[in-house]
């Protein structure tokens, strides 16, 4: 064996090592994802209005349009996404935590 290490508090059972921490990088991706989904919705919510507000162009006018309610459709999507991820992923850890029988 080798030096002690501080981590120790955190020695686990190797299977339940393996879940719990592809579980953590399973929320950090959604957190990730989600995101992404929220920057391109602003994005694109953004540039419709700045389609609308400094071009004079009926195409100009019709994109802007067309950007802003893609923009709140592409948030919402984003949304329902990360809500779904969020249950499977809280039905994850309480199965983790029956076969280990934690709390």
């Amino acid at each position: 064996m080798g030096a002690p290490s501080s981590w120790g508090k955190y020695e686990l059972p190797e299977p339940l090592v393996r879940d719990v921490m592809a579980i953590e990088r399973t929320v950090m991706a959604n957190e990730r994802t989600f995101l992404s989904f929220w920057r391109t919705a602003l994005t694109m919510f953004i540039s419709g209005l700045t389609f609308l507000q400094f071009f004079a162009g009926t195409i100009f006018q019709i994109i802007g349009w067309i950007f802003i309610p893609t923009g709140v459709l592409v948030f919402c999507w984003g949304c329902r996404l990360r809500a779904r991820m969020n249950r499977v992923i809280r039905e994850a850890e309480k199965a983790v935590a029956a076969e280990t029988g934690n709390k």
